[in-house]
């Protein structure tokens, strides 16, 4: 498993897992997470998290869960599951929860995430 941390500014980051090889996980040959975790002096807050966890038929695309006590999922609408498009979408969601200011934080730090498919 790749995991790793990616520093957005001093009050959030990005933390990423990659899991190994899985037949099971149709385009992206793998099980990833992505989270936008916010920093707090004693201990880390979740704030969402993308994932490509969803096994069942139709539903294999990436989608995002917001807060753990509220259970939307709200599903990209990438038709062609290109990773560019996936990482823009989760780029434009994370500016809308922290706020248009970091925007150019946001980019570069989605811009560092290396492809699950690799």
């Amino acid at each position: 498993m790749e995991r790793g941390t990616i520093n957005i500014n001093k009050n959030f980051e990005l933390e990423y897992r990659y899991y190994d090889r899985d037949k099971s996980f149709k385009y992206f040959n793998r099980k990833f997470e992505i989270y936008l975790v916010e920093k707090k002096s004693l201990k880390k807050n979740y704030v969402l998290h993308m994932d490509n966890c969803d096994l069942s038929e139709g539903r294999w695309s990436p989608h995002i869960h917001k807060l753990p006590n509220v259970n939307k999922k709200y599903y990209f609408a990438v038709s062609t599951l290109n990773w560019n498009d996936v990482k823009n979408n989760l780029a434009d969601c994370i500016i809308n929860e922290i706020g248009d200011k970091n925007q150019i934080n946001v980019k570069k730090a989605i811009g560092k995430l290396s492809s699950p498919k690799l």
